[in-house]
């Protein structure tokens, strides 16, 4: 993991895309986009259906082994609003393992903008010691950490260019990386992202094997 010093806090990263923050017992999770593939599969695009089983999957086993009680989900934890409709028995049995296991707060994504699901409150923002957790970074003061960009960063090594999914770390903002095993990624030279970027501002690239850390200067933006 790499450590992540935020408005007088420290987080750390995983290479999972797990953000923690051990100090209030918090894991901190973005865009899982449950349910997918199988939204992909009833328009004719055909993908494997266990994403979500897979992701849960991964969320469960990197979280175990840490002291966590409360994990905050930054928002487009499900697909559309017929996602739960749609689970397996597996997957069911995988998030009710979650919400029972923890404390589970759910922040509002685009995604789930339009709907309601079953007896979960969707947040719109979570407030913590002056950090405020949303789903999309907004061009304001407050500290932020969010997600919605699927942030995604290229490298040169060597000959060969290398492209991953990033963490962004810039003056009051942290933008997480997406979770679900389907969700794409928006390379942070894209102008969206642009507002967001400065001079000082790290990128944390995420592999299997490990986490690099870059600073802007480093990567062309």
């Amino acid at each position: 993991m790499k450590v992540i010093n935020f408005n007088n806090h420290k987080f750390q990263i995983s290479k999972e895309g797990i953000l923690f923050w051990f100090d209030k017992q918090i894991a901190i999770i973005a865009d899982l986009h449950l349910e997918k593939g199988s939204s992909f599969g009833h328009s004719g695009q055909f993908l494997p259906p266990y994403d979500s089983e897979e992701t849960l999957k991964k969320i469960l086993n990197t979280i175990k082994d840490h002291k966590i009680k409360k994990i905050i989900l930054l928002g487009d934890t499900f697909h559309d609003k017929n996602a739960i409709s749609r689970m397996s028995k597996k997957v069911i049995i995988l998030f009710r393992s979650l919400i029972e296991k923890y404390e589970v707060i759910f922040i509002l994504g685009n995604h789930e903008s339009k709907f309601e699901i079953g007896q979960i409150n969707f947040l719109n923002e979570y407030v913590i010691d002056d950090i405020h957790f949303i789903h999309e970074a907004l061009q304001t003061s407050v500290f932020q950490i969010s997600g919605h960009f699927h942030p995604v960063a290229t490298v040169k090594s060597n000959i060969k260019k290398i492209t991953a999914k990033c963490l962004l770390h810039t003056n009051n903002h942290i933008i997480l990386p997406s979770f679900g095993q389907y969700t794409g990624g928006l390379n942070i030279t894209n102008p969206v992202l642009k507002p967001f970027l400065n001079n000082e501002s790290k990128i944390y690239m995420l592999t299997k094997k490990s986490i690099y850390k870059f600073t802007s200067k480093e990567i062309e933006i």
